[in-house]
């Protein structure tokens, strides 16, 4: 377990073989953890598509003011060939939106094929077995440090 909980971000993953699309639905997010003490978190999503160990592409969802527990409800789609769905991670982080500074990092998670643990790989095995249906699952961030050590993806993006 994390000794610091960094919080719980909702996704709801989706592959659609004959279009060849990865659809990625951010939900929401939970308790995350409070990167600006004086004015609340503005917390806002990064998505990146790492396949093999080559990042591919980079989305973010809009940046919600002053809430640890935003409501996304974004969606995002990823053009991925079957053949390469088993070499791809998708790697989610949080950050809290900074205007003075660079981004404060709150958490991330990796889901697929490195993916960061137990909670990851399962939801990624879970949309292997039911392509076409959107399969949902709340996941807890954890530390940059704890992601780069356990997932190479990590180390890919930025």
């Amino acid at each position: 377990l994390n000794e610091v909980e960094l919080g719980e971000l909702l996704l709801s993953l989706n592959y659609l073989p004959s279009a060849g699309r990865l659809n990625v639905d951010i939900i929401r997010a939970k308790q995350l953890l409070q990167t600006d003490m004086c004015q609340g978190s503005d917390p806002f999503v990064k998505v990146q598509l790492v396949t093999g160990l080559k990042l591919m592409k980079t989305k973010k969802t809009s940046c919600m003011r002053g809430t640890i527990d935003p409501c996304y409800n974004e969606s995002f789609n990823f053009r991925v060939p079957q053949e390469e769905l088993c070499e791809v991670s998708l790697v989610f982080t949080v950050y809290g939106h900074n205007v003075k500074s660079s981004n404060d990092f709150v958490g991330r998670i990796v889901i697929g094929q490195f993916s960061t643990g137990p909670q990851e790989t399962t939801h990624w095995r879970r949309l292997l077995g039911s392509q076409r249906t959107p399969v949902e699952q709340w996941h807890s961030l954890r530390s940059r440090a704890e992601c780069d050590r356990v997932s190479p993806a990590s180390l890919e993006v930025t």
